[in-house]
């Protein structure tokens, strides 16, 4: 096996060499556009090297026959896989890398670049989960002046002194379903907190209170078995296309424009909100959409909300495709012949420092060819600004989960009215479906505030659900009320589990019904037998019709004693919605204001389980405002027992990366954020800041 060999193999399953450095080539796949990097700087006499990204599944390409990948726990780094994401390697600087797999053969290689480029064989890690959050950015936000970014993991933990902006970063969240759902952006009650939350308005939200500053929230998505949102109010039957005269172009149309639609992996959106003078309100001025770490649309607005236009990055990678290296090198074989200038540009470096766009003009952007077609149709010219293209707007707040209103001719034929309905449908996809994924996201978030109230005796449900009642753990005594029964059993082995919170209360919902004295003693008299008491028909009717009704009870492991919540300690009553909440399945996120109030360092510990569980099981992301050491112990212990090998049974792997700390502190120019990055020892690899748990330390030694 040779280089030109191997090179032949990418070739024939039409790969596209994208790049060629001293050590690598860069091929992206024909279908799926995802990349691969082959190592040609090495033996290949034995086996052929080639990394994917981190991120995919990588145990099904080891069913097929010669490939395998020898350090399935270790990453290659390398500054030319530059498709790939960045991280620290080594306590340097971010460095791209993937994951290496070999293949032992040509043949090998071939099936194996035949899988790659399938749905089976681009399947993310964590595919299998609803999409995450996993990024949010904000700016002029509260006590936030400067950006401040933080990345979430499944388990996100906020340390930091009392008053340094912990709960700024939850109240982000609140604010941006106000927006996006309400279209609010001068909000004081939230749909997350209500009577819990006051934000105070834009006045008191804005740094400084400095009206002549905007707020910019950014919120990142990773969709994972989601997918953009479909539209169009009703499909395009395959039989209409046969009723015109130009059926191949639709189809092709249709293909070009779903095929980019299907590359999307992750979104995003970012909202300016800013003061308008003139309508005495705050406004959405800023709205933009991204894709794939890229930014895809923008749209800007008026002080006043009314001129708006908007702005597209054709530069986006979903929309940008590949010349192979081979067809390149094709135009130089024949520099003897014609004028390369009498073709089109010569190959010239445009890279972008800190993008993810092309690096050279091997990639061309196929937004041309989808504008040159709707022209073509007859849509009319979109104007400056494309303003014609965004009518009905008084923000820059696109109307979610509606198709943007576009003018559209209704002359030319069906194959021209299919290609317009079909391209605001693709626009507005790209361009209204990431704010329609993430206010899904908001939607689905769980907010529990920093004091949990203790339930009246015998309290009932509400009959009206009110996701607000989460907020003073209401709620999480409602699900248990009226939820699943093994919801229930769950909680409550959590609750008394000795390898889990070990709190010593079992919790136990029973059924009952109400009756008035005589009925009772009527039954009592007929349960003897001596009584002689007949049956009575229209009596059991009306006990067969009595409504049950369900009552909670906490009970003592020790005696079996049923009590109620007010009867025991304050820490039970403000852990147990911690633990319904973690292991309730309907929710994306679970902000929570500190889950160890009021409890043992012994309960605090198995928390970290509970955390993992919710994450792992069920796709949960907890978002943990916290000041308790035994939390974040337990996560380090778990990251270096998975590791070791030594997880003790039941409790599930935890990696590096399923773990984000973030210090909270107050600087100069206002909050500033420190990650603090954990290794696969369960160790922080960087000093902690001044304050964070240092008491301990000067406790023990001091």
């Amino acid at each position: 096996m040779d280089v030109n060999s191997i090179r032949k193999v990418f070739t024939a399953q039409r790969y596209a060499r994208t790049r060629d450095t001293a050590k690598l080539d860069e091929y992206q796949a024909p279908t799926t556009g995802q990349f691969l990097y082959f190592y040609k700087e090495r033996d290949l006499s034995s086996s052929i090297q080639v990394a994917i990204h981190p991120g995919l599944k990588f145990e099904p390409f080891l069913n097929l026959p010669g490939v395998a990948c020898p350090k399935p726990d270790q990453f290659r780094h390398g500054s030319n896989m530059r498709q790939f994401p960045r991280r620290k390697h080594r306590g340097e600087g971010e460095t791209p890398y993937g994951r290496a797999l070999e293949a032992d053969s040509l043949e090998a290689l071939a099936r194996f670049l035949q899988f790659f480029d399938t749905p089976a064989g681009s399947e993310r890690e964590g595919a299998d989960l609803p999409p995450r959050l996993t990024a949010i950015e904000l700016e002029n936000f509260k006590g936030v002046g400067e950006r401040v970014r933080v990345e979430l993991a499944p388990v996100t933990l906020l340390f930091g002194a009392n008053s340094a902006g912990k709960s700024t970063i939850l109240q982000t969240l609140q604010y941006m379903r106000e927006v996006l759902e309400r279209r609010n952006a001068n909000s004081d009650r939230t749909l997350h907190g209500g009577e819990f939350i006051d934000l105070g308005g834009f006045r008191n939200l804005v740094h400084q209170r400095d009206l002549a500053r905007r707020i910019r929230v950014k919120l990142e998505l990773e969709l994972n078995r989601a997918s953009l949102p479909d539209l169009t109010p009703e499909p395009w039957e395959e039989w209409q296309a046969g009723q015109t005269q130009d059926e191949e172009s639709i189809w092709e149309f249709h293909k070009l424009v779903q095929e980019t639609r299907d590359r999307v992996e992750a979104v995003s959106v970012q909202l300016e909100m800013g003061w308008s003078a003139v309508r005495q309100t705050a406004v959405v001025l800023g709205y933009e959409a991204g894709i794939n770490g890229e930014w895809v649309a923008r749209i800007t607005a008026s002080e006043d909300g009314r001129d708006v236009s908007i702005r597209l990055n054709k530069d986006n990678p979903i929309f940008l495709r590949y010349h192979t290296q081979d067809e390149l090198d094709m135009f130089v074989a024949l520099d003897d012949w014609v004028d390369q200038r009498d073709l089109g540009d010569a190959p010239i470096d445009t890279a972008v420092p800190g993008t993810n766009k092309a690096e050279d003009n091997y990639a061309y952007s196929v937004l041309a060819s989808v504008l040159a077609a709707v022209r073509n149709a007859g849509m009319e010219r979109p104007g400056q600004g494309l303003r014609q293209w965004l009518t009905g707007f008084d923000s820059a707040l696109p109307h979610l989960g509606e198709l943007l209103s576009i003018p559209t001719t209704t002359s030319g034929g069906s194959a021209n009215i299919y290609i317009a309905r079909e391209f605001i449908a693709f626009l507005s996809s790209l361009v209204v479906g990431p704010g329609v994924l993430i206010r899904e996201q908001l939607r689905k978030l769980r907010y529990l505030g920093p004091i949990r109230n203790v339930p009246e005796r015998d309290f009932k449900a509400s009959l009206t659900p009110n996701e607000a009642r989460w907020a003073d753990g209401t709620a999480a005594w409602e699900t248990l009320l009226t939820g699943n029964a093994s919801l229930v059993e769950e909680v409550s082995a959590w609750m008394a589990g000795e390898f889990r919170l070990a709190t010593g209360y079992e919790v136990e919902r029973r059924g009952f019904k109400e009756v008035d004295v005589g009925t009772l003693n009527w039954l009592m008299r007929a349960a003897d037998p001596d009584a002689g008491v007949r049956t009575d028909p229209d009596l059991l009717r009306q006990l067969e019709m009595t409504p049950e009704k369900q009552r909670l009870h906490l009970i003592d492991a020790r005696t079996g004693m049923r009590v109620q919540p007010r009867d025991v300690g304050i820490g039970i009553s403000q852990v147990l919605p911690v633990v319904v909440a973690a292991l309730e399945p309907s929710a994306s996120l679970v902000a929570i204001e500190q889950p160890e109030l009021h409890i043992h360092p012994a309960v605090q510990v198995g928390l970290g389980d509970l955390l993992i569980k919710g994450a792992k099981e069920h796709g949960i992301n907890f978002l943990i405002e916290t000041h308790s050491e035994h939390l974040i112990l337990r996560l380090l212990r778990r990251i270096r027992e998975t590791a070791e090998g030594e997880l003790p049974p039941g409790a599930f792997a935890l990696m590096p990366d399923d773990v984000s700390v973030v210090y909270v502190q107050i600087g100069e120019e206002g909050v500033e954020l420190v990650p603090l990055p954990i290794d696969a020892t369960g160790e922080f690899t960087t000093r902690w800041p001044k304050g964070f748990f240092d008491e301990r330390a000067e406790e023990l030694f001091g």
